[in-house]
């Protein structure tokens, strides 16, 4: 699988935002230091490099410190993210000092999780805070296209995200690494669905590729899935956006809730997740008093849960936990606690069964005292 560890945060909508745009900088370079050891666990884990970790993931902490006091930091939507990053990078950085290594890899990993799915949430005319500030993506410290259009996505260029993800496509068709195509290809499809709200692209786009190329029928069985959905959602007349509670609540109703009857369902709706999300994010960052957050962050944490099981770099459980430390006296915390336990279980679950750290079990005792309180 691949993996780029990297992280970021949307902050500023007005370049008047100074101080966060200049901590956003300082913590957007310290992932471009740690991205040759991040991106392979073996040099990670060399002890030859703690000192250079270490003095990253401090200038990483301290920028994140200092750009806590961005108003849209508190909106519902990134809230958690900010959260749950400022404590996730503290524990990453102390499980590392005190050698549990295997535990701060991962943690890197859900942190890259959250940041990339932040910065897909916005809507699409929103530009990152990077993008105001000096910093540009210093391309000589990236290894590969892949690398690369992640990068870019951090910082909301998603046309040359999308150029450097096509060209590592393109590089693994000659190389018949087949079973590396899917990866960036899902980031495509995330840019034109989650994103752009286009359909009609991305199925110019699988049949562009099917039509060129001879692919293992894995592969063509996977495309195909995904233009299904596609062609049903061409004709989706929300794709503009939701306007009201009504259209939200009948949005729900007519998109979510079949697939959530459905249990275990195809990976092809996946692409119905990605929309929808999309969509529903988009509202609530026009709406961020709606009187339907508390279901909204269960909708949310419930689609992107989803999504991430299927590697599509997106974060749930920040959702999930906002919606039980936010609303814990609120009826759907209960439902969001169970969601975030299946999430855990997940996660930790392998051929030896499951082993969930206790830092993570703590927090889970924690979340559940809030929505079940001894008397």
């Amino acid at each position: 699988m691949k993996i780029i560890i990297t992280l970021a945060f949307i902050l500023s909508l007005k370049s008047s935002f100074g101080g966060p745009v200049l901590s956003m900088n300082r913590a957007f370079n310290a992932v471009i230091e740690l991205i040759p050891f991040l991106v392979h666990e073996d040099q990670f884990k060399d002890k030859k490099n703690d000192v250079i970790i270490k003095t990253h993931l401090k200038e990483l902490g301290d920028a994140f410190k200092k750009a806590g006091h961005d108003n849209l930091i508190k909106h519902d939507l990134f809230a958690p993210s900010y959260e749950l990053l400022t404590e996730d990078i503290h524990e990453m950085t102390k499980s590392f000092e005190e050698g549990k290594k295997d535990y701060s890899f991962w943690m890197m990993k859900e942190t890259m999780t959250m940041c990339l799915d932040c910065h897909a949430r916005l809507p699409q005319g929103v530009t990152s805070s990077f993008q105001n500030g000096e910093l540009s993506v210093n391309t000589q410290k990236i290894q590969t296209p892949y690398e690369l259009g992640l990068a870019y996505m951090i910082v909301r260029r998603f046309v040359d995200a999308k150029q450097n993800f096509t060209r590592d496509i393109q590089d693994n068709i000659i190389r018949k690494n087949f079973s590396e195509i899917i990866p960036p290809l899902k980031h495509i499809l995330m840019i034109e669905t989650k994103i752009k709200k286009d359909p009609i692209t991305m199925i110019s786009i699988i049949d562009d590729y099917t039509r060129k190329n001879n692919f293992p029928s894995f592969m063509t069985e996977e495309l195909q899935g995904w233009k299904r959905r596609l062609l049903i959602w061409k004709d989706e007349k929300l794709l503009s956006g939701l306007s009201t509670e009504s259209e939200l609540k009948d949005f729900i109703k007519r998109r979510l809730l079949p697939l959530k009857r459905k249990g275990e369902y195809k990976d092809e709706f996946k692409v119905d997740l990605l929309f929808a999300s999309g969509i529903i994010s988009t509202y609530f960052f026009e709406n961020q008093n709606s009187p339907s957050a508390p279901e909204i962050g269960l909708w949310l944490g419930w689609m992107e849960k989803r999504l991430k099981k299927d590697e599509f770099m997106s974060s749930g459980d920040l959702f999930l936990k906002q919606c039980i430390r936010k609303y814990s006296k609120h009826p759907v915390a209960k439902e969001c606690l169970e969601e975030y336990k299946e999430s855990v279980e997940f996660d930790f679950t392998g051929s030896g069964g499951t082993s969930v750290p206790k830092e993570i079990a703590r927090e889970l005792e924690d979340l559940e005292k809030l929505v079940y309180p001894k008397k």
